[in-house]
Protein backbone atom coordinates (compact mmCIF):
# COMPACT_ATOMS: atom_id res chain seq x y z
CA UNK A 1 0.00 0.00 0.00
CA UNK A 2 2.67 2.68 1.09
CA UNK A 3 4.51 1.94 -2.89
CA UNK A 4 1.18 2.43 -4.41
CA UNK A 5 0.51 5.70 -2.16
CA UNK A 6 4.13 6.91 -3.29
CA UNK A 7 3.41 6.22 -6.79
CA UNK A 8 0.01 7.76 -6.68
CA UNK A 9 1.53 10.99 -5.67
CA UNK A 10 4.12 11.33 -8.21
CA UNK A 11 1.21 10.68 -10.48
CA UNK A 12 -0.49 13.41 -9.08
CA UNK A 13 2.73 15.57 -9.70
CA UNK A 14 2.80 14.83 -13.46
CA UNK A 15 -0.84 15.20 -13.89
CA UNK A 16 -1.02 19.25 -11.72
CA UNK A 17 2.23 20.55 -13.52
CA UNK A 18 0.44 19.33 -16.54
CA UNK A 19 -22.16 2.43 -9.89
CA UNK A 20 -20.99 -0.72 -8.44
CA UNK A 21 -19.55 -3.49 -10.46
CA UNK A 22 -22.12 -6.10 -10.76
CA UNK A 23 -25.22 -3.55 -10.59
CA UNK A 24 -25.66 -2.42 -14.13
CA UNK A 25 -25.02 -5.95 -14.96
CA UNK A 26 -27.72 -7.80 -12.42
CA UNK A 27 -30.23 -5.44 -14.62
CA UNK A 28 -29.88 -6.42 -18.34
CA UNK A 29 -27.07 -7.79 -20.29
CA UNK A 30 -27.85 -5.09 -23.20
CA UNK A 31 -25.06 -2.08 -23.56
CA UNK A 32 -28.51 0.01 -24.09
CA UNK A 33 -29.84 -0.09 -20.87
CA UNK A 34 -26.44 0.50 -19.11
CA UNK A 35 -25.64 3.80 -20.96
CA UNK A 36 -26.49 6.54 -18.52
CA UNK A 37 -27.29 9.82 -20.41
CA UNK A 38 -24.95 12.54 -19.18
CA UNK A 39 -28.05 14.88 -19.32
CA UNK A 40 -29.82 12.68 -17.02
CA UNK A 41 -32.24 14.56 -14.38
CA UNK A 42 -31.61 11.41 -12.67
CA UNK A 43 -30.98 12.36 -8.51
CA UNK A 44 -27.79 11.02 -8.34
CA UNK A 45 -26.75 13.52 -11.18
CA UNK A 46 -24.39 16.22 -10.15
CA UNK A 47 -26.14 19.47 -9.27
CA UNK A 48 -25.16 22.71 -9.62
CA UNK A 49 -22.46 24.03 -6.39
CA UNK A 50 -23.21 27.14 -4.49
CA UNK A 51 -21.33 30.10 -4.98
CA UNK A 52 -20.02 32.37 -2.77
CA UNK A 53 -18.58 35.81 -4.65
CA UNK A 54 -16.30 37.73 -2.86
CA UNK A 55 -15.16 41.09 -4.49
CA UNK A 56 -12.17 43.03 -2.84
CA UNK A 57 -11.98 46.88 -2.90
CA UNK A 58 -10.28 49.70 -1.89
CA UNK A 59 -11.23 52.57 0.72
CA UNK A 60 -11.74 55.46 -2.11
CA UNK A 61 -14.97 56.40 -2.81
CA UNK A 62 -14.79 55.63 -6.68
CA UNK A 63 -14.49 51.87 -5.33
CA UNK A 64 -17.62 52.31 -3.62
CA UNK A 65 -19.40 53.78 -6.84
CA UNK A 66 -18.28 50.78 -8.78
CA UNK A 67 -19.25 48.23 -6.55
CA UNK A 68 -22.84 49.98 -6.81
CA UNK A 69 -22.31 49.35 -10.42
CA UNK A 70 -21.01 46.20 -10.35
CA UNK A 71 -23.41 45.00 -7.70
CA UNK A 72 -26.60 45.95 -10.06
CA UNK A 73 -24.89 44.36 -12.80
CA UNK A 74 -24.02 41.14 -10.56
CA UNK A 75 -27.71 40.59 -9.59
CA UNK A 76 -28.91 40.70 -13.18
CA UNK A 77 -26.38 37.46 -13.78
CA UNK A 78 -28.13 35.69 -10.89
CA UNK A 79 -24.79 36.31 -8.43
CA UNK A 80 -25.03 38.27 -5.24
CA UNK A 81 -21.14 39.20 -4.04
CA UNK A 82 -19.96 40.72 -0.98
CA UNK A 83 -17.57 43.90 -1.98
CA UNK A 84 -15.36 44.04 1.22
CA UNK A 85 -11.58 45.51 1.68
CA UNK A 86 -8.84 42.77 1.92
CA UNK A 87 -7.64 40.92 4.73
CA UNK A 88 -3.73 41.82 5.15
CA UNK A 89 -1.74 39.58 2.45
CA UNK A 90 -5.14 38.10 0.86
CA UNK A 91 -4.79 37.60 -2.84
CA UNK A 92 -7.41 37.12 -5.54
CA UNK A 93 -8.22 33.38 -5.92
CA UNK A 94 -11.07 30.50 -6.67
CA UNK A 95 -11.13 27.33 -4.42
CA UNK A 96 -13.56 24.77 -3.52
CA UNK A 97 -15.33 24.67 -0.05
CA UNK A 98 -15.99 21.20 1.20
CA UNK A 99 -18.78 21.07 4.22
CA UNK A 100 -21.18 18.86 5.83
CA UNK A 101 -20.66 16.53 2.50
CA UNK A 102 -21.53 19.40 0.37
CA UNK A 103 -19.29 21.13 -1.94
CA UNK A 104 -19.41 24.97 -3.21
CA UNK A 105 -16.89 27.52 -4.80
CA UNK A 106 -15.65 30.37 -3.40
CA UNK A 107 -14.84 33.18 -5.90
CA UNK A 108 -12.19 35.96 -4.35
CA UNK A 109 -12.43 38.28 -7.45
CA UNK A 110 -10.55 41.75 -7.38
CA UNK A 111 -11.41 45.53 -8.21
CA UNK A 112 -8.94 47.65 -10.03
CA UNK A 113 -8.56 51.35 -9.86
CA UNK A 114 -10.51 51.59 -13.46
CA UNK A 115 -13.69 49.39 -12.01
CA UNK A 116 -12.56 46.22 -13.90
CA UNK A 117 -12.67 43.02 -12.09
CA UNK A 118 -10.51 40.42 -11.94
CA UNK A 119 -11.30 36.79 -11.44
CA UNK A 120 -8.08 34.56 -11.70
CA UNK A 121 -6.23 36.03 -15.12
CA UNK A 122 -8.93 37.20 -16.41
CA UNK A 123 -10.57 40.73 -16.51
CA UNK A 124 -14.05 42.33 -16.92
CA UNK A 125 -15.77 45.08 -18.07
CA UNK A 126 -19.54 45.46 -17.02
CA UNK A 127 -19.91 44.71 -20.72
CA UNK A 128 -18.48 41.83 -20.42
CA UNK A 129 -21.28 40.75 -18.46
CA UNK A 130 -21.93 37.78 -20.87
CA UNK A 131 -18.65 35.91 -20.50
CA UNK A 132 -18.75 36.83 -17.08
CA UNK A 133 -22.01 34.81 -16.41
CA UNK A 134 -20.37 31.98 -18.84
CA UNK A 135 -17.56 31.96 -16.70
CA UNK A 136 -19.46 31.88 -13.13
CA UNK A 137 -21.80 29.25 -14.39
CA UNK A 138 -18.96 27.48 -15.24
CA UNK A 139 -17.32 27.45 -11.59
CA UNK A 140 -20.71 26.62 -10.41
CA UNK A 141 -20.97 23.73 -12.52
CA UNK A 142 -17.41 22.62 -12.17
CA UNK A 143 -15.56 24.02 -9.19
CA UNK A 144 -12.47 25.23 -9.16
CA UNK A 145 -10.74 22.99 -11.68
CA UNK A 146 -13.17 23.71 -14.37
CA UNK A 147 -14.75 21.27 -16.97
CA UNK A 148 -12.92 18.06 -16.58
CA UNK A 149 -12.10 18.29 -20.59
CA UNK A 150 -10.24 21.44 -20.22
CA UNK A 151 -8.11 21.29 -16.83
CA UNK A 152 -5.27 19.06 -16.56
CA UNK A 153 -6.31 17.85 -13.45
CA UNK A 154 -10.01 16.90 -14.27
CA UNK A 155 -11.42 19.33 -12.22
CA UNK A 156 -10.31 18.08 -8.90
CA UNK A 157 -8.23 18.71 -6.39
CA UNK A 158 -4.72 17.34 -5.80
CA UNK A 159 -6.65 15.63 -2.53
CA UNK A 160 -9.39 14.27 -4.32
CA UNK A 161 -7.05 13.19 -7.59
CA UNK A 162 -4.98 11.38 -5.39
CA UNK A 163 -8.07 9.21 -3.69
CA UNK A 164 -8.79 8.78 -7.26
CA UNK A 165 -6.07 7.20 -8.46
CA UNK A 166 -5.85 5.24 -5.57
CA UNK A 167 -9.13 3.53 -6.35
CA UNK A 168 -7.91 2.65 -9.68
CA UNK A 169 -5.09 1.28 -8.84
CA UNK A 170 -6.70 -1.97 -7.22
CA UNK A 171 -5.06 -4.91 -9.66
CA UNK A 172 -7.45 -6.93 -12.47
CA UNK A 173 -7.68 -10.25 -11.43
CA UNK A 174 -9.21 -11.75 -14.88
CA UNK A 175 -8.56 -11.97 -18.77
CA UNK A 176 -10.53 -9.38 -20.28
CA UNK A 177 -13.08 -10.12 -22.79
CA UNK A 178 -13.94 -6.72 -25.29
CA UNK A 179 -17.47 -7.11 -25.82
CA UNK A 180 -18.78 -3.71 -25.67
CA UNK A 181 -16.99 -0.53 -23.82
CA UNK A 182 -20.05 -0.91 -20.87
CA UNK A 183 -20.00 -5.04 -20.05
CA UNK A 184 -16.01 -5.04 -20.25
CA UNK A 185 -15.36 -1.67 -17.86
CA UNK A 186 -18.22 -3.78 -15.58
CA UNK A 187 -16.02 -7.22 -15.88
CA UNK A 188 -13.24 -4.97 -14.90
CA UNK A 189 -14.76 -4.13 -12.00
CA UNK A 190 -15.32 -0.28 -10.81
CA UNK A 191 -14.86 0.42 -7.13
CA UNK A 192 -18.21 0.99 -5.45
CA UNK A 193 -18.72 4.88 -5.45
CA UNK A 194 -16.93 5.09 -8.87
CA UNK A 195 -19.58 4.62 -11.60
CA UNK A 196 -19.55 5.77 -15.49
CA UNK A 197 -21.68 7.85 -17.77
CA UNK A 198 -21.47 8.75 -21.23
CA UNK A 199 -21.36 11.72 -23.81
CA UNK A 200 -23.75 11.75 -26.80
CA UNK A 201 -20.85 10.72 -29.60
CA UNK A 202 -19.49 7.87 -26.88
CA UNK A 203 -22.81 6.45 -26.54
CA UNK A 204 -23.08 6.16 -30.19
CA UNK A 205 -20.13 4.42 -30.58
CA UNK A 206 -20.51 2.20 -27.61
CA UNK A 207 -23.59 0.87 -29.17
CA UNK A 208 -22.11 -0.23 -32.44
CA UNK A 209 -20.11 -3.15 -33.60
CA UNK A 210 -16.48 -4.08 -31.69
CA UNK A 211 -14.50 -2.55 -34.68
CA UNK A 212 -12.52 -5.07 -36.52
CA UNK A 213 -9.36 -3.80 -35.36
CA UNK A 214 -9.61 -4.69 -32.14
CA UNK A 215 -8.67 -8.04 -30.48
CA UNK A 216 -11.16 -10.39 -28.71
CA UNK A 217 -9.53 -10.03 -25.43
CA UNK A 218 -6.68 -8.71 -23.39
CA UNK A 219 -4.50 -10.21 -20.40
CA UNK A 220 -4.28 -7.25 -17.65
CA UNK A 221 -3.94 -9.38 -15.14
CA UNK A 222 -2.11 -8.17 -12.25
CA UNK A 223 -2.15 -4.32 -13.91
CA UNK A 224 -4.15 -1.46 -12.47
CA UNK A 225 -7.62 -0.74 -13.49
CA UNK A 226 -6.82 2.98 -14.17
CA UNK A 227 -4.78 1.61 -16.69
CA UNK A 228 -7.01 -1.07 -17.75
CA UNK A 229 -10.03 0.26 -18.53
CA UNK A 230 -8.31 3.51 -20.32
CA UNK A 231 -6.35 0.17 -22.63
CA UNK A 232 -9.61 -1.11 -23.46
CA UNK A 233 -11.40 1.85 -24.05
CA UNK A 234 -9.15 2.95 -26.16
CA UNK A 235 -9.04 0.01 -28.42
CA UNK A 236 -13.04 1.73 -29.17
CA UNK A 237 -11.48 5.21 -29.84
CA UNK A 238 -12.77 6.37 -26.46
CA UNK A 239 -11.43 7.31 -23.08
CA UNK A 240 -12.52 8.82 -20.18
CA UNK A 241 -12.34 11.47 -18.03
CA UNK A 242 -13.12 11.13 -13.93
CA UNK A 243 -14.80 14.02 -11.97
CA UNK A 244 -15.94 14.32 -8.71
CA UNK A 245 -19.81 14.81 -7.78
CA UNK A 246 -19.75 14.62 -4.53
CA UNK A 247 -17.84 13.75 -0.74
CA UNK A 248 -16.16 9.97 -1.56
CA UNK A 249 -18.80 9.81 -4.75
CA UNK A 250 -16.80 10.62 -8.27
CA UNK A 251 -17.89 9.20 -11.93
CA UNK A 252 -16.00 9.11 -15.39
CA UNK A 253 -17.33 10.71 -18.16
CA UNK A 254 -16.80 8.62 -21.20
CA UNK A 255 -15.34 9.83 -24.85
CA UNK A 256 -15.09 10.00 -28.26
CA UNK A 257 -10.88 10.80 -29.01
CA UNK A 258 -7.36 10.00 -28.12
CA UNK A 259 -4.75 10.75 -26.98
CA UNK A 260 -4.90 14.67 -27.01
CA UNK A 261 -8.11 14.47 -25.77
CA UNK A 262 -7.27 14.97 -22.32
CA UNK A 263 -8.15 11.58 -20.93
CA UNK A 264 -6.95 9.61 -18.14
CA UNK A 265 -3.94 8.44 -19.95
CA UNK A 266 -2.88 4.66 -21.44
CA UNK A 267 -0.19 4.72 -18.62
CA UNK A 268 2.03 6.77 -17.06
CA UNK A 269 5.65 8.27 -18.25
CA UNK A 270 8.02 6.73 -15.74
CA UNK A 271 9.75 9.11 -12.99
CA UNK A 272 12.90 7.13 -13.02
CA UNK A 273 14.89 7.41 -16.14
CA UNK A 274 14.94 3.95 -18.46
CA UNK A 275 18.11 2.99 -17.67
CA UNK A 276 17.21 2.64 -13.83
CA UNK A 277 13.63 0.99 -14.47
CA UNK A 278 14.29 -1.31 -17.48
CA UNK A 279 18.43 -0.78 -18.49
CA UNK A 280 17.60 -3.56 -21.24
CA UNK A 281 15.99 -1.62 -22.78
CA UNK A 282 18.92 0.38 -23.68
CA UNK A 283 21.29 -2.44 -24.55
CA UNK A 284 22.72 -3.49 -27.58
CA UNK A 285 21.33 -6.41 -29.31
CA UNK A 286 22.57 -7.94 -33.40
CA UNK A 287 19.53 -7.59 -35.45
CA UNK A 288 19.46 -8.86 -39.06
CA UNK A 289 15.90 -8.64 -40.19
CA UNK A 290 14.77 -8.44 -43.76
CA UNK A 291 11.18 -7.20 -44.49
CA UNK A 292 10.30 -8.50 -41.09
CA UNK A 293 6.49 -7.59 -40.03
CA UNK A 294 6.31 -5.11 -37.24
CA UNK A 295 4.19 -7.25 -35.11
CA UNK A 296 6.56 -9.97 -34.95
CA UNK A 297 9.60 -7.77 -34.33
CA UNK A 298 7.21 -5.99 -31.26
CA UNK A 299 7.13 -9.44 -30.05
CA UNK A 300 11.02 -10.58 -29.86
CA UNK A 301 11.52 -7.17 -28.03
CA UNK A 302 8.80 -7.98 -25.90
CA UNK A 303 10.52 -10.98 -24.77
CA UNK A 304 13.85 -9.83 -24.94
CA UNK A 305 12.37 -7.26 -22.25
CA UNK A 306 10.01 -9.68 -20.86
CA UNK A 307 7.81 -6.69 -21.04
CA UNK A 308 4.21 -7.29 -22.67
CA UNK A 309 3.12 -5.32 -25.81
CA UNK A 310 0.16 -3.93 -26.11
CA UNK A 311 -1.39 -1.60 -29.32
CA UNK A 312 -3.18 1.27 -29.77
CA UNK A 313 -5.52 -0.62 -32.40
CA UNK A 314 -8.35 1.71 -33.07
CA UNK A 315 -5.97 5.07 -33.62
CA UNK A 316 -3.51 2.84 -36.02
CA UNK A 317 -6.15 1.14 -37.76
CA UNK A 318 -7.82 4.97 -38.24
CA UNK A 319 -4.48 6.09 -39.39
CA UNK A 320 -4.00 2.87 -41.89
CA UNK A 321 -1.32 1.58 -39.60
CA UNK A 322 -1.78 -2.45 -39.66
CA UNK A 323 1.43 -4.01 -37.34
CA UNK A 324 0.77 -7.57 -39.47
CA UNK A 325 1.61 -5.86 -42.67
CA UNK A 326 4.06 -3.12 -42.12
CA UNK A 327 7.86 -4.31 -42.57
CA UNK A 328 10.98 -3.25 -41.91
CA UNK A 329 14.69 -4.25 -42.76
CA UNK A 330 18.26 -3.49 -40.73
CA UNK A 331 21.01 -5.63 -42.22
CA UNK A 332 23.55 -7.12 -40.08
CA UNK A 333 23.65 -4.45 -37.48
CA UNK A 334 23.87 -4.02 -33.03
CA UNK A 335 21.50 -1.71 -31.88
CA UNK A 336 19.50 -1.28 -28.82
CA UNK A 337 15.73 -1.59 -28.46
CA UNK A 338 14.86 1.59 -27.70
CA UNK A 339 16.87 2.79 -30.65
CA UNK A 340 15.49 -0.14 -32.87
CA UNK A 341 11.94 0.86 -31.97
CA UNK A 342 12.50 4.56 -32.62
CA UNK A 343 14.18 3.91 -36.14
CA UNK A 344 11.00 1.79 -36.94
CA UNK A 345 8.49 4.81 -35.68
CA UNK A 346 10.76 7.19 -37.86
CA UNK A 347 10.20 5.08 -40.74
CA UNK A 348 6.65 4.17 -40.45
CA UNK A 349 4.89 7.17 -38.41
CA UNK A 350 4.99 4.45 -35.13
CA UNK A 351 5.08 5.54 -31.95
CA UNK A 352 6.63 3.29 -28.97
CA UNK A 353 6.04 4.31 -25.36
CA UNK A 354 7.46 2.75 -22.77
CA UNK A 355 4.88 3.07 -19.72
CA UNK A 356 3.87 2.25 -15.94
CA UNK A 357 0.24 1.47 -14.87
CA UNK A 358 -0.89 3.29 -11.40
CA UNK A 359 1.15 0.69 -9.30
CA UNK A 360 4.23 0.80 -11.43
CA UNK A 361 3.62 -2.22 -13.74
CA UNK A 362 6.06 -1.75 -16.78
CA UNK A 363 4.47 -2.17 -20.19
CA UNK A 364 5.30 -1.74 -23.75
CA UNK A 365 2.19 0.56 -25.84
CA UNK A 366 2.50 0.88 -29.34
CA UNK A 367 0.37 3.49 -31.42
CA UNK A 368 0.90 6.11 -33.93
CA UNK A 369 3.61 8.58 -33.85
CA UNK A 370 1.00 11.50 -33.50
CA UNK A 371 -0.83 10.14 -30.59
CA UNK A 372 2.98 9.22 -28.95
CA UNK A 373 4.02 12.61 -29.78
CA UNK A 374 0.83 13.85 -27.66
CA UNK A 375 2.14 11.87 -24.84
CA UNK A 376 5.04 12.92 -24.79
CA UNK A 377 3.80 16.84 -24.78
CA UNK A 378 1.41 16.39 -22.38
CA UNK A 379 4.33 14.96 -19.97
CA UNK A 380 7.42 16.96 -21.15
CA UNK A 381 7.60 18.77 -18.03
CA UNK A 382 8.41 15.53 -16.15
CA UNK A 383 11.90 15.95 -15.04
CA UNK A 384 13.06 12.14 -14.63
CA UNK A 385 15.12 11.23 -11.87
Amino acid sequence: MNRIVRLTRRILFVITIAATSTHAAAQDNNPASLLTNRNSNDKDAAKPRQVALDVLIQAQPSYRIKAQEWGRAFQELGYTPQFRQPKPGEEIRVENVDKDGSESVHIVAGMSVDGTIRIGKRKFTIADAKDLKALLDELAEFGAGGPPEKSPTWGMTAEQLLEVTQLFSDPVKDDILLNSPVITIESIGLPANVRMKFTDAARLRALGRRPESAPNSLNLIGYSKGTAIAMVLAQYGLGFRPQRIAANSYEIEIDNGNEASNFWPVGWKTQETTAVVLPAYLKSIPVDVEDAEVSALMQVVSERLKVPVFRSTFSLASSGKDLDVLTYTRKNDKVSPSRLLTSIGDKLQLGFDIRVDESGKLFLWATTSEESAAFKNRFAHVKQK
